[in-house]
C-alpha cells in the first residue's frame, strides 16, 4: 500500500490533528465542501487505518460519527518532526571535520532563516497572525 497521501485527504488528516476530532459537518464546513466529498475522503482513509470513526449515540435514531486520527494517520500528519532535527545533529557531529560541521549548520540557518522572514515581511500585518483553520475548530 502506498503511503503519498493525496492533497485532499492530507487536510483532512491535517484538520482531524489539530482538532483532535471532527464531524463530517465540521469537516464539511473547514473545508469548504460538501458532506459527500468529506465521506468518499474519510472512506479511503477509513480503509487506509489512516483514521478511526466512532458513533456518538443521543437517543433515538441514527448514531453522530466523530473521526480521529490512528497512530498511522497521526505519523502521515508530520507530526513526528522531532525525528528530523535529532537525525541531522547525529549526522552533522559525526563529522570529523570541524569546518565542515560549521558551515553545515550556517547553511541550514540561512535557509530556515529565510523561509520564515520572506512571507512575514511580505505579509500585511493583520495577515501575519491569520491561520486557514477556521476559529470553530481552534476553540474546541
Amino acid at each position: 500500500m502506498s503511503t503519498q497521501v493525496p492533497t485532499s485527504d492530507s487536510e483532512v488528516l491535517d484538520l482531524l490533528r489539530i482538532a483532535r476530532t471532527l464531524s463530517v459537518s465540521e469537516l464539511s464546513d473547514a473545508m469548504e465542501v460538501t458532506p459527500t466529498a468529506v465521506r468518499q475522503r474519510l472512506v479511503r482513509l477509513l480503509a487506509q487505518h489512516a483514521i478511526q470513526r466512532e458513533a456518538i449515540r443521543n437517543g433515538r435514531g441514527r448514531p453522530k460519527h466523530r473521526y480521529s486520527l490512528t497512530a498511522d494517520g497521526l505519523s502521515r500528519t508530520g507530526s513526528n518532526l522531532t525525528d528530523l532535527p535529532v537525525t541531522l545533529s547525529q549526522e552533522i557531529g559525526q563529522s570529523n571535520d570541524p569546518e565542515v560541521r560549521r558551515e553545515t549548520l550556517r547553511q541550514i540557518a540561512r535557509t530556515l532563516a529565510t523561509s520564515y522572514t520572506s512571507p512575514i515581511r511580505d505579509a500585511k500585518p493583520n495577515e501575519r497572525n491569520e491561520r486557514r483553520i477556521p476559529a470553530a475548530i481552534l476553540e474546541r
